[in-house]
């Protein structure tokens, strides 16, 4: 006995409950998408928040902090931690190089001398905050 169902035959035989289930998906991937992208616009767009100083009458001295001032202030303080990092990495890749030398590993020696240049590279990096318009 052959199999004499076509595509057109298959097609007529699909269960309702299973198209139904379909479109509610449909329905609900289309709703799912509208929501997220309406949450999505909503947090990208601005919002200003006015605050007024502590003096309360709007002075412009009033306890307000100068903002470049303090951004500087807590640029300084990471930079140097950051600087202190890179020190240690570098200290970390002279050792590898010492133990590299002594075991004669040619890529030991290159892995050690790249941490160290990459540790001195990152001091250097924090102490030039003046070619950056940052004054520590």
């Amino acid at each position: 006995m052959e199999n004499k169902i076509t595509l057109a035959a298959r097609k007529e035989h699909t269960n309702p409950i299973k198209r139904a289930f379909s479109a509610v998906s449909r329905r609900c991937r289309t709703i799912a998408t509208f929501v997220t992208t309406m949450l999505t616009m909503s947090l990208m767009t601005t919002v200003s928040a006015f605050a007024a100083p502590a003096g309360g009458t709007g002075g412009t001295n009033g306890g307000t902090v100068d903002g470049e001032a303090a951004f500087n202030s807590v640029i300084g303080f990471f930079a140097t931690w950051i600087g202190r990092i890179g020190l240690v990495v570098a200290f970390v890749g002279g050792v590898m190089f010492a133990l590299a030398i002594k075991n004669d590993d040619a890529e030991a020696k290159t892995r050690g001398l790249m941490t160290l240049a990459s540790g001195f590279v990152v001091f250097a990096l924090t102490l030039s905050l003046n070619l950056f318009g940052i004054t520590a």
